[in-house]
């Protein structure tokens, strides 16, 4: 009786160690909430940009703020948001193609159109 307690008590232990190494399931991951700057100051939808001229990805929506990458003309920018700042348009987003991509920031509405080109 002592014996086949001990082996069914073996047994449960060793199928919980192979269930606990076992893989789980994949569970989608949540989606990341992006936090806008305050500066986004306008009611403008999101939109797939890209960059009609070489411009600058700066900190800040002015011609002030620090420049983080010059962009090269038609790389892809996904604008989250819209500032105006003076009588200038800036789009906040993300670069979605090139050596930056990933990067968030902002480019002057000035140097960006509407599409991607990539």
């Amino acid at each position: 009786m002592i014996r086949r307690l001990i082996a069914a008590a073996a047994g449960a232990a060793a199928l919980l160690t192979f269930l606990a190494a076992a893989p789980s399931p994949a569970v989608p991951a949540a989606p990341v909430a992006v936090i806008l700057p305050r500066a986004c100051n306008s009611q403008g939808a999101a939109a797939q940009l890209h960059t009609s001229d070489a411009v600058h990805l700066r900190t800040g929506h002015s011609r002030h703020s620090r420049s983080v990458k010059v962009l090269p003309k038609n790389t892809d920018f996904y604008a989250e948001c819209w500032g105006i700042s003076g009588d200038e348009w800036w789009a906040y987003g993300k670069v979605m193609s090139g050596s930056a991509h990933g990067r968030r920031g902002w480019v002057n509405g000035d140097y960006v159109a509407t599409g991607y080109r990539h």
